[in-house]
Protein backbone atom coordinates (compact mmCIF):
# COMPACT_ATOMS: atom_id res chain seq x y z
CA UNK A 1 0.00 0.00 0.00
CA UNK A 2 1.11 3.41 -0.73
CA UNK A 3 1.72 5.89 1.60
CA UNK A 4 1.78 9.17 1.47
CA UNK A 5 2.49 12.89 2.91
CA UNK A 6 1.28 16.06 3.10
CA UNK A 7 1.88 19.70 2.59
CA UNK A 8 -0.44 22.82 3.72
CA UNK A 9 0.70 25.62 1.90
CA UNK A 10 -0.88 29.30 2.95
CA UNK A 11 -1.06 32.12 -0.11
CA UNK A 12 -2.04 35.69 -0.25
CA UNK A 13 -0.98 37.82 -3.25
CA UNK A 14 0.92 35.18 -5.27
CA UNK A 15 3.10 35.07 -2.00
CA UNK A 16 3.93 31.45 -0.48
CA UNK A 17 3.78 32.56 3.46
CA UNK A 18 3.85 29.35 5.26
CA UNK A 19 3.89 25.78 4.42
CA UNK A 20 3.10 23.38 7.21
CA UNK A 21 2.94 26.03 9.42
CA UNK A 22 6.42 27.55 8.74
CA UNK A 23 7.25 30.87 7.35
CA UNK A 24 8.90 30.69 4.36
CA UNK A 25 10.29 34.43 4.03
CA UNK A 26 13.74 35.34 4.24
CA UNK A 27 12.17 38.32 6.77
CA UNK A 28 10.97 37.40 10.14
CA UNK A 29 7.17 37.63 9.92
CA UNK A 30 5.78 41.14 11.43
CA UNK A 31 9.00 43.21 10.63
CA UNK A 32 8.68 45.55 8.03
CA UNK A 33 8.84 43.89 4.18
CA UNK A 34 7.83 40.62 5.56
CA UNK A 35 5.29 39.22 2.88
CA UNK A 36 7.83 40.44 0.58
CA UNK A 37 10.25 38.47 1.25
CA UNK A 38 8.38 35.42 0.65
CA UNK A 39 8.91 32.83 -2.67
CA UNK A 40 6.24 34.20 -5.64
CA UNK A 41 3.49 31.01 -5.90
CA UNK A 42 4.95 29.86 -9.63
CA UNK A 43 8.85 30.02 -7.89
CA UNK A 44 7.21 27.86 -5.13
CA UNK A 45 4.97 25.58 -7.63
CA UNK A 46 8.21 24.91 -9.30
CA UNK A 47 10.15 23.76 -6.79
CA UNK A 48 7.60 21.93 -5.03
CA UNK A 49 7.19 19.68 -7.93
CA UNK A 50 10.94 19.25 -8.60
CA UNK A 51 10.13 17.61 -5.40
CA UNK A 52 7.82 15.09 -6.23
CA UNK A 53 4.79 17.39 -4.67
CA UNK A 54 1.50 16.79 -6.26
CA UNK A 55 -1.02 19.73 -6.06
CA UNK A 56 -4.24 17.85 -5.36
CA UNK A 57 -6.50 20.69 -3.98
CA UNK A 58 -6.82 24.62 -3.47
CA UNK A 59 -9.19 26.03 -1.50
CA UNK A 60 -9.46 29.66 -2.29
CA UNK A 61 -10.49 32.06 0.81
CA UNK A 62 -10.75 35.43 1.10
CA UNK A 63 -10.15 37.74 -1.58
CA UNK A 64 -6.31 36.63 -2.80
CA UNK A 65 -5.90 34.07 -0.33
CA UNK A 66 -5.89 30.58 -0.50
CA UNK A 67 -5.02 27.02 1.04
CA UNK A 68 -3.12 24.44 -1.21
CA UNK A 69 -2.73 20.77 -0.75
CA UNK A 70 0.02 18.71 -1.61
CA UNK A 71 0.96 15.32 -1.47
CA UNK A 72 3.52 12.86 -2.85
CA UNK A 73 4.59 9.12 -2.11
CA UNK A 74 7.18 8.25 0.87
Amino acid sequence: MTRFEYLVVFMENDRVLTANGHWQGLVPKGEEGDAESCPCLFEYLSEAGAQGWDLVAIDPEETGTAQLYFKRAR
